[in-house]
């Protein structure tokens, strides 16, 4: 039996990759609310003699610039265009933030002339990733099937 219809299919299925970038984006940025809302909690709660809250206001949601727009990749993390004067001094926590996540081991610093002791982590991020993301892909789910319905429609409307 003969396959009719196959390439306008095909044809379809091309059109409709071309329309995937914003449901992607969108639901994905949707569904990453509850990591973004569990590492700004965290971070809150970090223990330290400067506590300014610098680096719970920079975390966002952000999109890999390297990646393509129809396979997108987000992530939770500090804003590189975040900077923010604090009685401290000026802060950026995009410059420190992996610091408190990792800790650090001990190093000498040549502008002071001490060798620093280093610092424990205090993870953020990697706790609200573990305790969000069965959550993170249920939402995805949950916003990605209709959008994606709609624009196949949209296109099927389209071709008739």
């Amino acid at each position: 039996m003969p396959v009719r219809g196959a390439r306008q299919v095909a044809g379809n299925l091309r059109d409709l990759s071309r329309y995937v970038a914003v449901p992607l984006n969108t639901a994905s940025r949707f569904a990453l609310q509850p990591t973004l809302s569990a590492a700004r909690k965290n971070a809150k709660a970090i223990h330290s003699e400067e506590k300014t809250g610098t680096l719970a206001a920079s975390l966002v949601i952000k999109r890999d610039p390297r990646s393509p727009k129809y396979k997108p990749k987000h992530q939770v993390g500090p804003s590189s265009d975040y900077e923010r004067n604090t009685q401290y001094g000026k802060r950026k926590p995009v410059k420190y933030a992996h610091l408190l996540e990792f800790g650090t081991a001990p190093h000498y610093q040549p502008g002071r002339g001490v060798t620093h002791p280093g610092s424990h982590p205090e993870p953020f991020l990697t706790p609200a990733y573990n305790s969000t993301k069965e959550t993170v892909v249920k939402r995805f789910g949950e916003r990605i099937g209709p959008e994606m319905e709609k624009r196949a429609a949209k296109l099927g409307a389209k071709a008739k």
